[in-house]
C-alpha cells in the first residue's frame, strides 16, 4: 500500500510540476474580445443574444421623418449610401419573395449591395475610448492604421422573430441614438421612441413578417457562422460566401 501510494504521490507530482513552472514564469494572456463584464474568461466563439429588442424599420433614401431629420442618403459610414446600393430601397411596390433563396426587393433597380442591413446604436469611429472598452473584437493595430474606418460595419448579426431567423449586416447608426455601446456590446436597455433598439431594412422587415414594432432577438455572429440564404447572394457577401465554402472544403478534404 505505501509503495502504490508513493508511485501515486510521484506521478501527481510529474503532472503539475510543468503547470506550476508555467505557471509562475508565464503571465495569462488577456483576450483582446471579451466583454468588460466577462468575469468567466468566456471567449467571443459565441455572443450574447439580446432578448425581446422593439425593432423598427428604415430604409436607404428614406428622408426625415417626425422623429429623426436624418435622410439616410448617406450612412454613418458611407457617404454615398444611396449611390453605392443603387437607388432608394423604398419598403412600397416591392418584389415579393415567392421562393426561399429570394428577397424582397425595389422594383425600379437591382441593388449592388446586400438589402439584408440593420442599424445598431452605436458610432465605433465618433466614440474610440468607448470603442475599446466594448467592442469585443476591438483591433487596437487597425485603428491606428485606420482611424476613420468602422471595425463595426459589414458585422453579421442573426435576428430571430417567432422562430424565423434572418442574417443581417450593421451597415447604420440608429435608431436615434449612435453613442450607446453599453446597450450594444453590455446589459443596457433602449431608453428612446419605444425603447427601439434595432432598425431594420425593408427586406428583413419582410423576411421575418415584421409590422414596425415588433420584438426581436437578436446576436452578433461570426462570417463563418453565416448560413446560406437571400442575405449572401450579393455582392461583397457572395464572394465571402464562396471564400468560405472554399476554406471548409479544405478543412474536409472534400468539395462542397
Amino acid at each position: 500500500m505505501r509503495r502504490i501510494l508513493s508511485s501515486l504521490g510521484i506521478l501527481l507530482f510529474m503532472v503539475f510540476l510543468p503547470q506550476l513552472v508555467i505557471g509562475e514564469s508565464v503571465k495569462p494572456s488577456i483576450y483582446k474580445n471579451k466583454t468588460p463584464t466577462d468575469t468567466e474568461g468566456k471567449t467571443t466563439s459565441s455572443f450574447p443574444l439580446r432578448r425581446n429588442i422593439v425593432t423598427t424599420y428604415f430604409w436607404i433614401g428614406q428622408g426625415d421623418t417626425p422623429i429623426s431629420a436624418t435622410t439616410n442618403i448617406k450612412s454613418a459610414w458611407d457617404s454615398f449610401w444611396k449611390k453605392n446600393f443603387g437607388g432608394i430601397d423604398c419598403p412600397d411596390q416591392r418584389k415579393d419573395a415567392k421562393k426561399f433563396r429570394e428577397a424582397s426587393l425595389p422594383r425600379k433597380f437591382a441593388p449592388t449591395l446586400n438589402p439584408f442591413y440593420v442599424a445598431l446604436p452605436f458610432n465605433d469611429i465618433a466614440f474610440p475610448k468607448k470603442s475599446r472598452k466594448w467592442v469585443y473584437w476591438w483591433d487596437e493595430e487597425k485603428y491606428k492604421k485606420g482611424r476613420f474606418d468602422s471595425q463595426c460595419k459589414g458585422r453579421w448579426i442573426m435576428i430571430r422573430f417567432n422562430n424565423k431567423v434572418c442574417y443581417a449586416q450593421w451597415e447604420d447608426v440608429g435608431p436615434l441614438r449612435y453613442d450607446h455601446a453599453e446597450y450594444v456590446f453590455g446589459d443596457e436597455l433602449p431608453t428612446r421612441h419605444s425603447r427601439a433598439g434595432l432598425d431594420v431594412s425593408p427586406a428583413v422587415r419582410d423576411y421575418l413578417g415584421l409590422s414596425g414594432l415588433d420584438k426581436t432577438d437578436w446576436k452578433f455572429v461570426k462570417d463563418d457562422q453565416v448560413p446560406y440564404g437571400p442575405w449572401i447572394e450579393y455582392g461583397e457577401q457572395a464572394i465571402l460566401y464562396s471564400a468560405i465554402k472554399e476554406q471548409a472544403a479544405k478543412k474536409s478534404g472534400r468539395d462542397l
